[in-house]
């Protein structure tokens, strides 16, 4: 079974570590105080379903995200995309510059 609560508390930190934020200016963003972050991150206080929305608006992520178990996450880190992927990529921009360009002349 999956514990949640240590989940969303482990990923609030870890995210917002990685965007290099500290506990006082998430919570400005957010329009709480640094305590309310400090007691979320500690377990002792639970977020409300707004705050979850505005922390993960603030880390640039989903709301879900925060609740992923470290198994369920993929690594960022390692991210990268198959060869088909790129290709259609690649499509897709080329296909969107022709276009600006046609719509140029």
């Amino acid at each position: 079974m999956i514990d949640y609560q240590k989940c969303f508390i482990e990923n609030l930190k870890l995210y917002r570590k990685k965007l290099g934020f500290s506990q006082s200016y998430l919570a400005e963003l957010c329009d709480v105080s640094t305590g309310t972050i400090g007691n979320i991150e500690c377990g002792l206080t639970k977020p409300s379903f707004d705050l979850i929305i505005t922390l993960a608006d603030n880390l640039k992520i989903t709301p879900e995200t925060l609740f992923h178990s470290s198994s369920e996450k993929p690594d960022t880190d390692d991210f990268s995309f198959s060869k088909l992927q790129l290709q259609k990529i690649q499509k897709t921009v080329i296909d969107a510059v022709n276009s600006a360009i046609s719509s140029l002349a």
